[in-house]
């Protein structure tokens, strides 16, 4: 798994890669971030909690996947199958088609493993 989520990290720009699963436990994190990796999964599960939320309350369907984008980042998240979610923090001069690519790769070769 983490030669894996390791190609994603070694991308340009990309800062941060998590891997948290349905019940918020931190699986992977390799980061450059100086925020502790603890303290960001338990804000990345909550936030990942209100987003499913607020699309099941909507009827859109299950949650797959959303990108915030802010002034200088993006944070990418992306859900796995079995409720687990891959969030990837990334600078705005990365290539967002190369990083979402390398997370869709990152995503099937996961899903085979577990």
């Amino acid at each position: 798994m983490e030669k894996v989520l390791s190609k994603v990290k070694d991308l340009p720009g990309v800062l941060g890669v998590y891997l948290i699963d349905a019940e918020g436990n931190l699986l992977y994190v390799n980061s450059n971030l100086d925020n502790p990796p603890i303290e960001l999964s338990y804000l990345l599960s909550s936030l990942k909690g209100y987003l499913s939320e607020l699309l099941s309350l909507s009827k859109f369907g299950k949650f797959n996947e959303s990108i915030i984008s802010g002034s200088t980042g993006r944070i990418i998240f992306s859900a796995l199958k079995n409720g687990s979610f891959l969030v990837v923090f990334a600078e705005n001069v990365s290539n967002l088609g190369l990083v979402k690519f390398e997370i869709a790769n990152a995503i099937d070769a996961i899903s085979k493993l577990i």
